[in-house]
């Protein structure tokens, strides 16, 4: 890859508004975007080596059109709670070398494992669909104040809990390997109350491997079972980072996802 690709994100802000308007998606649809990033070890070549900046760079157009602030969240993960963080956010402006710059050598759980359950909760909280705890609470250096402006006890949750203001939300799920066995049935029942709440969230996976051993079996098989979730598969993600707007969009924008927009 050239690092020295210069993208021009006002231009693919527009195609995708195109390919959107194509797909029958009105102009004013928002939705609040997020891009969540394994950092386990095994990516960390393509992290060091600024693949997944650019694949952000690439990613950015969608909060340009979607995103009521232009801004897409930035979550990473490895394995574990204590490894699933929120990083900040990626702008227009900042979107350049992003990974290298924020995210390597410089986040909780760096070259950790994979578990995916407690990143798509700190994400469905986030986004207020699901309620924190305390301790989420006051590690964003909050507590009193949290509650003075807008955030609000979480129903039948502890007293101590939380919920931020609902916001429908497309999530960008960046990963190069399959769910450790051990969270598969955890990260399931995450989804599946989600589902039930109906939760207005869209999680796209996008699996990054070129080692075709790794067949992202559970991340098909989430796809497949949950209305809210859908899967891309690059197998070489040097050549789909080069790729035009057009065969960009058309990868990503899945016929479910494209329902979910209009719905």
């Amino acid at each position: 890859m050239n690092s020295k690709l210069t993208l021009n994100l006002d231009k693919s802000a527009n195609a995708l508004r195109l390919a959107l308007d194509k797909a029958g998606v009105v102009a004013n649809v928002k939705a609040e975007t997020a891009a969540i990033i394994d950092v386990s070890g095994s990516f960390e070549h393509e992290h060091e080596e600024g693949t997944t900046s650019i694949l952000i760079e690439r990613l950015v157009p969608y909060c340009m059109v979607l995103d009521p602030d232009r801004k897409m969240d930035v979550f990473t993960f490895s394995d574990g709670e204590r490894n699933a963080h929120y990083l900040g956010a990626v702008t227009p402006d900042d979107a350049r070398d992003y990974v290298t710059r924020n995210i390597v050598d410089r986040v909780p759980g760096w070259n950790g494992g994979t578990t995916y359950s407690f990143v798509l909760e700190r994400a469905l909280e986030h986004f207020g669909w699901k309620a924190c705890e305390e301790a989420h609470r006051s590690s964003q250096g909050a507590g009193f104040l949290s509650r003075l402006f807008g955030w609000s006890p979480g129903g039948h949750e502890h007293s101590a809990s939380h919920t931020h203001e609902k916001r429908r939300s497309l999530v960008l799920f960046i990963t190069d390997g399959e769910n450790d066995g051990s969270d598969e049935a955890r990260t399931m029942r995450v989804l599946e109350e989600s589902q039930q709440r109906g939760d207005q969230v869209y999680f796209l996976f996008i699996g990054a491997c070129e080692d075709k051993g790794v067949t992202f079996e559970f991340v098909q098989k989430i796809a497949r079972r949950f209305r809210n979730t859908g899967v891309v598969v690059i197998r070489d993600l040097e050549a789909f980072v080069a790729q035009s707007d057009e065969e960009l969009n058309a990868a990503l924008l899945g016929a479910e996802l494209v329902e979910w927009l209009k719905s």
